[in-house]
């Protein structure tokens, strides 16, 4: 580069560089205008001759498609409209569309320049005359052949007519025949155009009058029979040969056709060549165009890349230098100068300016940092202290209060933070009551102390002791931490204050706080953080007088609810809560018992002993009091040796007597008195709510005078305040007694209730049921003794001696050579508790000699869900036996699926509840469902108790069912006739297994005239008819009959029909449901059929031919879809 460039200022060199390339692209740009103007002439020739020629062509083809279908729609629309009406919509648009077509040809003509597409078009012209002229005479043909009252058609059919009405006169039958066989052949070839139809034709032609010629007719009817079958045949064969006529004339223009559309496609392929032609000319010129402009744009390129190298040559060099002065700032590097360049120039100036810049940032940063440091130590005290404060507010606890402030501490920035109290002990220790930030190692081996020492005072203790804070601003050059200085370091601490915890009388404690930083303590933090000490300091206290306040107030809470011998509530407490039971009882419907207890011969063991040993007994008896009462109830010490409790959610009178005589029985338990065992007794009254009072004082005074009573009466027993109450224990009592000599004097007996097996009908197996045969009462159910037997502990020796007579029994009969079925014994909840129950089976089997599989086991479902996996193992033991078990009443209890799964259980039994409704209860019968799906699933045998009906029997069976129980096959039995049962093989009757194919209905209506009259009309189709004047007799039909159809009323008393046909889809979804009304009741009618239950609605009074119709599609709409749901 020449040195004057050199010499001129960056101004002048960028002027210079811009100029140059300016004038390049000028000429550049000059270059493309003039391509520009050629490409725009090439493209207007191609616009005004080539472009114009595709376009006709394109518009030619689409409007010879356009009369293509135009002249398929006249051929098919003439079959449908009469031909002047095709000819008038279509035709005229066939010749429109071609005269488009000669239009297009005529310009194309006048645009094209040479003789080769002149002759082209001339061509395509006379093809589509040709084509015009023969679709013209296919339409004047189809004119002649016209439709059926027109043209050689409607001819022909006149001659037809004709014959028929002379062969209606009483002609042979046979020459009817003919006729129609000949106007078949006639239709066929109409609707067809087929030759053989036509052939067929002229066969059944000459048939006809061969048989007319032979017929015995009279001369002149035979004459004109043959003269208008010869007009018939001559009009048929004219329409054949103008049909072929069509025929031909639609090939010839279908010819012509083919000829115009590749002419007119090779007139578009020459458009086509005329635009690539023109596509390459515009194509060449722009490779011109293209090649000028990139010429002269690398030039002006070259030039002004060698112009801005000389110029940013010079820039960069400066540039550099100033981004590399303006990174070290940038990274920190405040020492960052710019080196000043030779001469006075804009880049000289700058470096000057620059590095006078860099030395006031430097100065100023310096400054910025050491009141950075300051503002950060400060922050993080100033928010170390506002988060302090706030757990200072939250802390429920002392020690939470502790643990949050010394995690609060560290979480703002420190390593450590501990908290140390003051002990007043003979070395004044200091003991850590919490920390946070590090292990508790380093704390724990501080060990310092607040005493004379100096050397185990450390921060902490000298804080303590001279009541001010003391700061170690470098740990490892201070004197008073040179026994932890070691481990201090090690931990990284390098600066710690210890900070008196002061109350307005005395020192608490200490608060240290450590640092990583040296020299990190400076007056005001040391100031915020001793606030925060103090803010401690007074929430300790204020925490501790909380403590000792409530502490205070539940001691007298204690006092005032409890008694202070037993710990029982007092008389206030029970008063309380007996009000709150009868809240409840009153909102519930329940009752509420109140007994008061007074100990009998309390004061005798009181002289003797001791008050001592007397407050022992108290406890004692509350103590066997409270173990023996349900959750929930409530137990007193009223005063002196009377208790009081209350029981609530009682749903009977009858309940309550177990429940005392239970408490009675739990206040007998001795006690050891001065090693001795002593026994007391007790008197018991007993009033309830609402029956003896309403309010808790009144009823609380009746139970103490019922006390008073049973202790005038001897004590050890319980009296209610009602008279009536106490003739029902009285009579309880009776029972128990009586009870318990039954066993002795052999009156219990043991009836056997057969069970059946629905698929057989064979006897599968029995149930053992217990009766009392009562030497005054006569035989007495299980309901009402075995409740009896449940309370007082008999049920055990009773179910034992149950289940060795059912044992002893199964011997004999098999001894005896009968075939047995096995036998089901029922066990109570106490007895399948019992701890030997399985050892007694297996007693009793061993000693009967008797196989496990004649026993089996029912236990009731709310018996083993009490405690599923205690009752698991109790049913495994029994399973190892080889026992069969039922699970009885299932349905009723609260066993979940899950636990149902694992109990190793065979046999369900559904609760004879959910059976006594099954063919009139949708819900009861889809209960029932879904317990014999759910036991077929589980592979269980599922058996119904409570059947009593042919119809509850044939619906368990139709749903799989596998066996019965109930009064329909026999009821519970002595020995004798079951035994005899057993001997005659008794089966249950089962219906016909063949399904019925005779197709029943079903009329249901309360009114007789209306079910005969209905009979009436529909028995002359041979349906078997069921009628049912209610529907509750409906229902009992369908139990027992297979019915497909129900028609029944709408007006019905106690059940309408719609509710009616409700139910039965519910049980019988396969049956079709019609109804039956006189009077409107549109929106219960339409409600069931929009949700499926009724089928169809009929109308009274009805019309017997509908009626019948109705009836007839039902059936076929029930054999069309067997299983509807």
């Amino acid at each position: 580069m020449p040195a004057w460039f050199e010499q001129l200022s960056l101004r002048a060199k960028l002027a210079l560089g811009f100029g140059t390339l300016i004038g390049l692209m000028l000429v550049g740009g000059t270059t493309a205008l003039l391509g520009h103007g050629r490409t725009l002439a090439a493209a207007e020739a191609f616009l005004a001759g080539d472009n114009r020629i595709a376009e006709l062509s394109v518009e030619s083809s689409a409007a010879m498609s356009k009369a293509r279908r135009y002249e398929k729609e006249f051929l098919l629309k003439q079959q449908v409209f009469s031909h002047q009406e095709a000819k008038s919509r279509y035709v005229t648009l066939v010749a429109s569309q071609l005269a488009v077509v000669r239009e297009n040809m005529t310009s194309i003509r006048g645009l094209a320049g040479n003789a080769e597409i002149t002759r082209e078009i001339q061509e395509i012209e006379a093809v589509t005359r040709r084509y015009e002229t023969g679709f013209l005479r296919v339409v004047e043909l189809y004119g002649r052949l016209g439709r059926v009252d027109t043209g050689l058609e409607g001819q022909f059919r006149v001659h037809a007519h004709a014959i028929e009405e002379l062969l209606a006169q009483g002609a042979p039958e046979h020459l009817r025949t003919d006729l129609l066989a000949l106007r078949r052949h006639e239709k066929d070839f109409i609707a067809r155009g087929l030759s053989r139809h036509a052939e067929a034709f002229e066969a059944a032609a000459d048939r006809f009058q061969e048989h007319v010629a032979r017929a015995a007719l009279a001369t002149g009817r035979r004459a004109e029979l043959l003269r208008l079958a010869e007009q018939y045949r001559m009009r048929f064969r004219e329409y054949v040969a103008t049909e072929a006529e069509i025929d031909a004339a639609t090939l010839e223009y279908l010819g012509a056709v083919h000829k115009i559309e590749p002419q007119l496609e090779k007139l578009h392929a020459r458009a086509d060549m005329a635009v690539t032609a023109t596509r390459e000319t515009l194509q060449r010129l722009g490779r011109i165009t293209t090649l000028t402009v990139i010429g002269v744009g690398l030039a002006a390129v070259l030039l002004g890349l060698l112009v801005a190298g000389f110029i940013v040559r010079d820039v960069n060099r400066a540039v550099a230098a100033c981004v590399n002065f303006a990174s070290r700032l940038a990274g920190g590097d405040w020492t960052a100068r710019l080196p000043l360049p030779t001469g006075a120039n804009e880049f000289a100036r700058l470096a000057g300016a620059l590095n006078r810049m860099a030395d006031a940032m430097q100065e100023e940063r310096r400054r910025d940092e050491r009141q950075a440091a300051e503002l950060q130590r400060l922050n993080r005290t100033l928010n170390m202290l506002s988060r302090c404060n706030e757990a200072l507010v939250r802390a429920e606890s002392e020690a939470g209060l502790l643990d949050a402030v010394c995690r609060q501490i560290v979480e703002g920035g420190y390593r450590l933070a501990w908290v140390g109290f003051a002990r007043h002990d003979e070395g004044k220790s200091v003991e850590p009551a919490a920390f946070a930030g590090i292990d508790g190692d380093y704390v724990a081996a501080l060990k310092l102390s607040w005493g004379d020492d100096e050397r185990r005072r450390g921060l902490g203790g000298r804080a303590i002791r001279e009541g001010r804070p003391a700061v170690a601003r470098h740990i490892l050059t201070d004197a008073a931490f040179e026994p932890w200085r070691d481990n201090a370091v090690e931990r990284g601490f390098a600066s710690c204050i210890a900070l008196p915890l002061k109350t307005k009388s005395k020192v608490l404690g200490s608060l240290g706080i450590y640092s990583a930083e040296a020299d990190a303590f400076d007056a005001e933090e040391v100031r915020l953080l001793q606030e925060l000490a103090d803010d401690l300091a007074f929430g300790i206290v204020s925490l501790r007088q909380a403590e000792a306040r409530e502490q205070a107030e539940r001691a007298l809470d204690y006092q005032a609810n409890f008694d202070r011998v037993t710990g029982l509530a007092n008389r206030n407490l029970f008063g309380d809560r007996l009000a709150q039971a009868i809240v409840h009882a009153a909102r519930s419907g329940r009752q509420v018992a109140v007994l008061v207890l007074g100990l009998d011969r309390f004061k005798a063991i009181n002289d003797s002993f001791g008050h001592d040993a007397g407050d022992a007994l108290l406890r004692h008896v509350g103590r066997q009091l409270s173990a023996s009462l349900r959750e929930g109830d409530t137990v007193a010490r009223l005063s002196g040796d009377e208790f009081a409790v209350a029981m609530g959610d009682l749903a009977r009178e009858a309940d309550v007597a177990p429940l005392v005589l239970k408490l009675l029985t739990a206040v007998l338990e001795p006690v050891s008195l001065e090693s001795r065992d002593v026994s007391t007794s007790a008197s018991m009254g007993v009033s309830l709510y609402p029956k003896d009072g309403m309010e808790a004082g009144g009823l609380l005074l009746n139970a103490d005078a019922a006390m008073s009573s049973a202790k005038a009466m001897g004590g050890n027993l319980f009296r209610f305040y009602a008279p009536e109450m106490n003739e029902r224990v009285s009579a309880l009592f009776a029972m128990e007694s009586d009870l318990r000599r039954a066993l002795e004097r052999e009156e219990l007996r043991v009836y056997f209730q057969p069970r059946v097996n629905l698929a057989s009908g064979e006897i599968s197996g029995a149930e053992a049921l217990l009766r009392w045969q009562h030497p005054q009462q006569g035989l007495m159910p299980p309901a009402e003794f075995i409740p009896v037997a449940e309370t007082t502990g008999l049920i055990l020796p009773i179910g034992a001696w149950v289940i060795g007579s059912v044992c002893r029994q199964l011997r004999a009969w098999l001894d005896a050579g009968l075939a047995v079925p096995p036998v089901a014994v029922n066990l109570s909840a106490r007895q399948f508790r019992q701890e030997n129950l399985a050892q007694v089976i297996r007693q009793e089997l061993a000693d009967n000699a008797l196989e496990a599989k004649y026993l089996e086991m029912e236990i009731t479902e709310s018996t083993l869900m009490d405690d599923p996996e205690a009752a698991t193992v109790i049913l495994q033991e029994l399973r190892g036996i080889g026992i069969k078990l039922s699970l009885d009443d299932f349905g009723t209890g609260h066993s979940s699926l899950s636990r149902l799964r694992r109990l190793p259980i065979d046999h369900l039994k559904i609760d004879q509840s959910f059976v006594r409704d099954l063919t009139t209860d949708p819900e009861d019968a889809a209960i029932c469902l879904a317990i014999i799906d759910l036991a077929h699933n589980l592979r269980l045998t599922v058996i119904a108790e409570g059947v009593e009906s042919e119809g509850q029997a044939n619906y368990l069976r139709q749903h799989r069912c596998d066996e019965m129980q109930g009064y329909y096959f026999g009821r519970p039995l002595p020995v004798a006739e079951f035994e005899q049962l057993l001997i005659q093989r008794r089966t249950l009757a089962l219906p016909a297994q063949a399904p019925d194919e005779r197709r029943t209905l079903l009329l249901v209506d309360d009114e007789a005239n209306i079910l005969s009259a209905l009979k009436r009309v529909l028995r002359r189709d041979g349906y078997e008819i069921l009628t049912a004047g209610s529907a509750r007799e409906g229902l009992d039909l369908l139990s027992t009959h297979r019915v497909q159809v129900i028609l029944s009323d709408q007006r019905m008393p106690e059940m309408n029909g719609t509710e009616f046909l409700s139910r039965v889809r519910d049980l019988y979804p396969d049956t079709v449901r019609m109804v039956l009304s006189g009077y409107t009741e549109l929106n219960s009618i339409t409600e069931a059929i929009n949700r499926g239950a009724i089928y169809k609605f009929l109308t009274k009074p009805w019309d017997d031919e509908a009626l019948r119709i109705d009836v007839r599609e039902a059936f076929r709409h029930h054999e069309s879809a067997p299983l509807r749901s």
